[in-house]
């Protein structure tokens, strides 16, 4: 039976997948070369973050060199007063805003959202127009802009793009912690590595670097090493890497975790010592990569852990219930299990199952879902068996369909 990935592409029958269609010239024996060809390499990446780059446009200024504007167009803006240039603030620079100016986010962002429609056919309820914004920019007037609450001519930093966005408003003392130079030291730590489910703009980078089998050294599994990478110089996430294992039939990336295996993570505050940070991301990563053979090892041996006598909507709802994921998320889940059921046939019905089910899942979320449900993959295969017989004790107790239907949102 051929697998459905989620951009339309197919890949052949499990023989099939491990004996035509791997990269083995490029020393990535477990990477299909149908994913192969949508991966890019280091070169190509700082290449593509260079030119993304090329549209920042940093100012370490005051509030006082900017002021509040209701553009032509009927949009909230800061007007830098030295150009008269207008920088229309993006839904995560709202939230900073409103946190400096200790005020709601939630309104900021409300008053800058149209409404979606509640009748059948009806796009908008409303759309927002310059009425909203004057009264967002008299908000913020009375409360960032406001000399008598706040030093107007404390520096701040404003990172904007040429195209005329504010992507954010920090402190002075946010430390930038450049993506270029972080991309370039993982080229040299993992040579010959390819950047796998890229995603991310100028301002931060998310992704998986998939670790070659020369470095891995690891010979005889259908599954292969790659780091969970993540920056953002915008204040969206930390600089972090994590070891992650990736199943090469669907290319589902799971992130595990365990005592010996350390996650590197980096706040963007106070002064950075680069050398030291060099130092420890190397130090985490040479450590990492004998670890990932253990780590395919413990996915393996979530196959022997069936889901009994539990059907397979009162282990979706248990997982639900106990991990708290939305329904709507495991809509999404419901239908990676059921491809896994293509592929697996009843063996889908597993901790295994389950676990690829999820990690099928997260590759179409965004990016800091789809890392959540990454880390709900890896610590699933690391649950010990009375932890695993917990879960299914749970699903024991849901037989009502109304409790079932509550939590996966499934007609059963």
């Amino acid at each position: 039976m051929s697998e459905q990935l989620g951009n339309g592409d197919k890949v052949g029958t499990l023989e099939g997948h491990f004996t035509d269609s791997q990269a083995k010239a490029d020393n990535f024996r477990n990477v299909s070369q149908i994913w192969r060809d949508k991966c890019i390499t280091f070169d190509e990446g700082l290449d593509k973050l260079a030119n993304e780059q090329s549209v920042i446009e940093d100012f370490r200024e005051p509030l006082s060199a900017f002021s509040t504007v209701v553009t032509d167009k009927g949009q909230f803006a800061l007007r830098k007063k030295s150009t008269g240039k207008d920088f229309i603030p993006t839904p995560h620079a709202l939230r900073q805003i409103a946190v400096a100016g200790q005020t709601s986010a939630w309104m900021f962002e409300d008053l800058s959202t149209d409404k979606p429609g509640t009748k059948k056919g009806e796009e908008f309820k409303y759309r927002r127009d310059s009425s909203d914004a004057d009264l967002l920019k008299r908000i913020v007037d009375h409360t960032l802009f406001n000399k008598s609450r706040f030093d107007q001519d404390k520096t701040r930093l404003f990172r904007t793009w040429k195209n005329g966005s504010l992507r954010a408003v920090l402190s002075d003392k946010y430390a930038i912690v450049n993506n270029e130079w972080y991309l370039e030291l993982l080229k040299k730590l993992v040579p010959g590595g390819l950047l796998s489910h890229w995603r991310g703009d100028a301002d931060s980078i998310y992704g998986n670097i998939l670790i070659p089998d020369s470095i891995r050294q690891e010979t005889d599994s259908a599954y292969g090493g790659m780091l969970s990478i993540g920056n953002s110089e915008i204040g969206l996430r930390r600089l972090s890497n994590l070891p992650s294992i990736f199943r090469a039939i669907c290319m589902n990336g799971c992130i595990w975790e365990q005592e010996s295996g350390k996650n590197v993570r980096q706040v963007h505050r106070g002064e950075l010592n680069l050398d030291q940070l060099s130092y420890t991301i190397r130090t985490n990563i040479q450590n990492q990569i004998p670890l990932l053979s253990k780590g395919i090892d413990t996915l393996l041996d979530t196959r022997t852990r069936t889901f009994g006598d539990c059907s397979v909507d009162q282990v979706l709802a248990a997982t639900a219930k106990q991990f708290k994921v939305s329904r709507s998320d495991m809509v999404g889940i419901r239908k990676g299990f059921d491809v896994e059921v293509g592929i697996l046939g009843t063996d889908a019905k597993t901790s295994f199952g389950l676990i690829n089910a999820i990690t099928r899942h997260s590759q179409n979320c965004d990016p800091d879902n789809w890392v959540s449900f990454d880390q709900l993959g890896g610590r699933l295969s690391q649950q010990s068996e009375k932890q695993w017989g917990t879960l299914k004790g749970l699903a024991r107790t849901i037989t009502e369909k109304k409790d079932v239907e509550k939590l996966i949102g499934l007609n059963v």
